[in-house]
């Protein structure tokens, strides 16, 4: 199966396993849960069997169109690979929680915090490994003025945040074995805004000494 064909084949799946569930699924599927790891907000089963999979598909249309413009081909064309990727990883995390929300949907003693903080490490993991493959494009990356503005900046700051996001994926997941879903809900949200507010502070004095150096030799 080519790399291009994941995602086709990932909703293929989804649909199948929504039809194949479909009857077993009680007519009220729980679609949002607490910290605590219970459900907190329900949805007639006919909506969310599908909801998952449109999102999904409109992911793909989104990602599709971004790698199709005229001006991608032109300036962001090394960059393809790793978006691609980078799309057939979220495809496949939405196709591992649709799963997981059918199969909780029919039984709730499904441990779903765990189950989904593995999920969400495994994708921090996939996504942080080739983060620093990035080039400046329309759609994936840290997106601050001042990392779109200069290429070095953008390099350094994905380069850092891949590897960051890339350790926070495994500390996800080895901290499933031993914390509670609450304390996972608050480490989860640690490393990735804590992360995400580190990199803008530390993209932007990169980018504040850099143009400071460059007026200074003026």
């Amino acid at each position: 199966m080519s790399v291009k064909g994941l995602p086709t084949v990932v909703v293929g799946v989804m649909l199948l396993i929504s039809l194949m569930l479909y009857p077993s699924l009680p007519d009220q599927v729980p679609v949002h849960w607490s910290i605590q790891g219970k459900p907190d907000s329900f949805a007639p089963k006919a909506l969310a069997v599908l909801l998952l999979p449109a999102l999904t598909l409109i992911l793909l249309l989104v990602g599709r169109l971004s790698m199709t413009r005229i001006a991608f081909e032109r300036r962001y064309g090394e960059a393809r690979e790793t978006q691609r990727f980078m799309i057939n990883a979220i495809v496949v995390f939405l196709g591992f929680m649709h799963a997981l929300m059918l199969v909780t949907a029919l039984n709730p003693d499904v441990p779903l915090a765990r189950v989904y903080v593995i999920g969400l490490g495994g994708l921090c993991v996939a996504l942080g490994n080739v983060m620093g493959r990035l080039r400046p494009n329309p759609l994936f990356g840290i997106r601050f003025p001042w990392t779109l503005s200069d290429e070095t900046v953008w390099r350094r700051t994905h380069r850092v945040g891949g590897r960051w996001l890339f350790m926070s994926g495994l500390v996800l997941m080895l901290a499933t074995l031993v914390l509670s879903p609450e304390s996972l809900f608050v480490l989860a949200l640690g490393l990735l805004l804590g992360g995400a507010v580190c990199l803008a502070y530390a993209s932007r004095a990169l980018w504040l000494e850099r143009h400071s150096e460059r007026h200074r030799g003026v």
